[in-house]
C-alpha cells in the first residue's frame, strides 16, 4: 500500500533482485524521454546532481515608490 492507500504498481521484489545483483538502469542515448544523462555513468550523475544543487543567486525585488494618502 501507498500512502494515499492505493496499492503500489510497483514489483518490489523485482526492484531488489535487480539492487542485489547490481544490474545496470536501462539506457538509451539516443532516445531524449530516457534523460540527459546515462544513470549508469557515475561522473555523469555527479556532475548533473552537482548543477541541480547550485544555488543561484536571487534577483533582487524592485523598489517601488510608495504614495502617500491624500
Amino acid at each position: 500500500m501507498t500512502i494515499s492507500g492505493k496499492p503500489s504498481k510497483t514489483d518490489w521484489d523485482r526492484v531488489r533482485r535487480s539492487i542485489e545483483m547490481d544490474e545496470p538502469i536501462p539506457y538509451d542515448a539516443n532516445n531524449p524521454d530516457d534523460g540527459p544523462y546515462d544513470p549508469n555513468d557515475d561522473e555523469a550523475v555527479d556532475r548533473v546532481l552537482t548543477e541541480a544543487n547550485r544555488v543561484h543567486p536571487a534577483p533582487q525585488a524592485r523598489k517601488h515608490p510608495i504614495s502617500k494618502a491624500s
